[in-house]
């Protein structure tokens, strides 16, 4: 909007609405009707309202952008008479619950519930609520018993989330209900699928456990055949096949033909033979994408992938299916099949073969998009003239000799190729269009081929999982328009050559434990904005130049065991916003760096202090330390830090005490025993120092937990003695084990 139209809208509505820029605590603006407060990422405490006019009069409140809002229990009562409660994105808790659910006159009410499982039963008792809005529910699994009572709703929202176990029963007797993007058919009294029937759905439904559909007459209850809101719909089964073959699978599908307006198609983990005759383009004319997901004894596709309407089709373990030649095309009638066909994904599908094209060439003129992942058997692509996106992944390499005449390239994704040592030649030769190239999972890959200076075009190179890479060409000086280069994994990579890369924005560098060193000086970077290396232990020095990167935003340098020096020239770098380091001394001179708004510092074993050039950085707005074995104090100068908002202290056993004067929205402590007994609340000696602090976490004593640094180091040193490599899985679970369990905990 533009700041003279949001002048004139704020003038016209006068005391009858508001925004606030929420800082810190605040109280209630004398305003009539409507109020949003815009948090950002702040935390925000609304101090206890008076009862007073302006507060019962108020009808809409809306809270943007921040996770900490919060109201005082005792105070929720002043909003008796709200109609509109907007709560998206701040971490409602069951006790917060609670309270809105004395708001009787509620009628649109919006939530994240990060952490809850399970609704309170009393949101119920709001018997004039019409819309239902849960967002950022990710670990919801159950709505409340009592949904059928609230008679008035119109609108529930829970289409993110698949953790919900079932429906609530007689839920057909919500007679106004129009959105309702799950429903989970169940066993019991009023959970069947004949709950739909009388409900006047729009918009999109997955309709879930189809197996306790038990014949065609149950299916035919749902009604969906005189539901033309529906736009959407996502049939499931569950994975029990014995259970599916009890019942008549394939005439459950047959009775629940939806009505000619449905755009959009999904059939998972169906069981049947066969498509049901409803599958057709004559009876859905307006379908325009099918998604045929783990139908795995299903021969043949359905009628309706054929449409020469049909935009999107995904095509997902069919074991079964054999051919796409005839049965794919439709037949002799080639002209009519897929001219309008833009994304096609095939997946999963071990006995699939692409060979027989009847003499035709083009059976897909006008595909944008194409992924083939999991289909060992196709060793070719037709003529794709059009086509702009390609992913192939987990194939061989003659598929790749077919994919140098797709000229029209510009996103180009080859992954998970286990045997792949080199790229074809004349891969790279004619893809002068190609923007993005990404290289993924292919641990015996060797070399890349010097056509990949021929990509003048190219803006992003992604290299991943390559481990026996050794180097990368000299042509990729040849890259003037790359922005983005990132080289994740590559164990056997010993250098890199970084000179002619001067459009280059973001470079990322992480876990090649051979990369040695960077040739060419970052001299040539000007244009850089972030520079990212983790966990290159035999990095031993940064090439001369660092003063050039004039642009430079965002640094971070962790885990590189022998990179102990600061580069000299960072000290020019006055661009400078964010700076994470790990095991380097920090030099006094980092006060030179002005601009600086986020600091990180990892595993310093022997400081014992602050470099005093930190006091100099009044832009700081966050400071983070971790890992500082010695440190025991933090000077008092850090609360002259005018602008620090966010402290972070982890692992830092022997800090004992805090600084007076401490202006902070969020306090996090972490793994430090001397700090946490001088913090307890209302106790420890210090707690007079950090109460005013909105948001304070405090982590008691993790003599369970690794420090991140000697994690770190345990999974380098076990990889490098073993000789062998986790796998991703492995390796991400013990990532995400370690942040879970450690950082996130509280």
């Amino acid at each position: 909007m533009h700041d003279l139209v949001h002048d004139l809208a704020c003038s016209v509505a006068g005391n009858e609405c508001a925004i606030v820029q929420v800082k810190n605590s605040m109280s209630i603006p004398n305003i009539s009707h409507r109020l949003l407060f815009e948090c950002g990422y702040n935390i925000c405490v609304l101090t206890d309202p008076k009862p007073s006019r302006r507060v019962n009069h108020l009808r809409t409140l809306l809270v943007l952008g921040s996770q900490y809002f919060s109201i005082p229990r005792n105070a929720w009562v002043q909003f008796m008479f709200l109609r509109v409660l907007d709560l998206n994105w701040v971490n409602v808790t069951t006790e917060m619950l609670v309270s809105i659910s004395r708001l009787k006159h509620l009628r649109y009410l919006e939530l994240s519930i990060f952490e809850i499982r399970a609704l309170p039963e009393s949101i119920c008792t709001l018997h004039h609520l019409q819309t239902l809005k849960l967002s950022g529910c990710y670990k919801l699994e159950e709505l409340p018993r009592d949904m059928s009572k609230m008679t008035s709703l119109r609108h529930l929202d829970i289409s993110e989330y698949d953790k919900l176990t079932h429906t609530p029963a007689n839920m057909g007797e919500l007679k106004f209900l129009q959105t309702l993007p799950i429903f989970i058919v169940g066993k019991d009294s009023g959970c069947g699928i004949r709950e739909l029937q009388g409900l006047n759905l729009g918009g999109e439904l997955t309709i879930r456990n189809l197996e306790n559909v038990m014949c065609v007459a149950n299916a035919q209850e749902a009604n969906l055949k005189h539901k033309p809101n529906l736009r959407k719909l996502h049939f499931s089964w569950g994975r029990d096949i014995d259970l599916q073959l009890e019942g008549n699978v394939e005439q459950t599908l047959e009775g629940l033909q939806p009505h000619p307006n449905l755009k959009r198609l999904t059939v998972e983990e169906y069981m049947g033979v066969r498509f049901p005759h409803w599958m057709c383009s004559s009876l859905l004319p307006n379908l325009i994408e099918v998604s045929v997901i783990n139908c795995r004894r299903c021969e043949q596709l359905p009628l309706v992938s054929r449409s020469p309407f049909i935009k999107v089709l995904v095509i997902q373990g069919m074991y079964a299916l054999k051919s796409i030649d005839n049965h794919f095309s439709g037949g002799d009638d080639v002209t009519e099949g897929f001219q309008s066909l833009k994304e096609l994904s095939l997946i999963d599908m071990p006995n699939l073969e692409w060979s027989v094209f009847n003499g035709r060439e083009v059976l897909l003129p006008h595909l944008d998009k194409l992924t083939v992942s999991g289909c060992p058997k196709l060793t070719m692509l037709p003529c794709l003239p059009s086509l702009k996106k390609l992913k192939l992944t987990d194939g061989y390499e003659m598929l790749l000799d077919s994919v140098a005449n797709l000229t029209s390239l510009s996103s180009l994704e080859v992954e998970g190729f286990k045997e792949l040592r080199s790229l074809p030649d004349g891969l790279f030769e004619n893809h002068t269009h190609l923007l993005s190239l990404e290289i993924k999972e292919c641990p015996k890959l060797e070399s890349v081929s010097r056509e990949l200076g021929n990509l003048a075009a190219l803006r992003s190179l992604i290299i991943y999982g390559c481990h026996e890479l050794a180097l990368l060409p000299e042509e990729l000086q040849n890259l003037t328009s790359l922005r983005r280069l990132s080289i994740d994994r590559c164990n056997g990579l010993t250098s890199l050559r970084l000179q002619g890369l001067s459009s280059l924005r973001s470079l990322f560098i992480q876990w090649c434990e051979s990369l040695t060193s960077l040739i060419g000086g970052l001299q040539h970077l000007t244009a850089s904005q972030s520079l990212k290396i983790n966990i290159c232990p035999e990095l031993a020095y940064l090439p001369e130049g660092m003063q050039h990167l004039t642009s430079l935003r965002r640094l971070r340098i962790r885990s590189c065991q022998k990179l102990t020096c600061f580069p000299e020239g960072l000290r020019h770098v006055t661009t400078l916003e964010d700076l994470s380091i790990g095991g380097m001394t920090p030099p006094e001179w980092i006060g030179n760096l002005s601009s600086l708004r986020r600091l990180e510092f990892i595993g310093s074993d022997k400081l014992t202090c602050l470099p005093s050039g930190l006091q100099l950085l009044t832009n700081l707005q966050q400071l983070q330390i971790w890992d500082w074995p010695c440190l025991t104090a933090l000077p008092e100068w850090i609360g002259n830090l005018s602008s620090l908002r966010y402290l972070e202290i982890s692992y830092c056993r022997k800090l004992e005490c805090l600084p007076s004067g401490l202006q902070l929205l969020s306090l996090k402590i972490r793994c430090c025993p001397q700090l946490e007994k001088r913090c307890e609340k209302e106790k420890g000696e210090d707690w007079h120092y950090i109460s005013h602090i909105p948001y304070i976490c405090i982590q008691k004593d993790c003599r369970h937990h690794f420090s991140l640094k000697t994690y770190l180091c345990f999974i380098i040193n076990l990889r490098i003695s073993t000789g062998k490599l986790f796998t991703n899985n492995m390796f991400g679970n013990f990532i995400k084990y370690y942040i879970i369990k450690t950082l996130f905990t509280s």
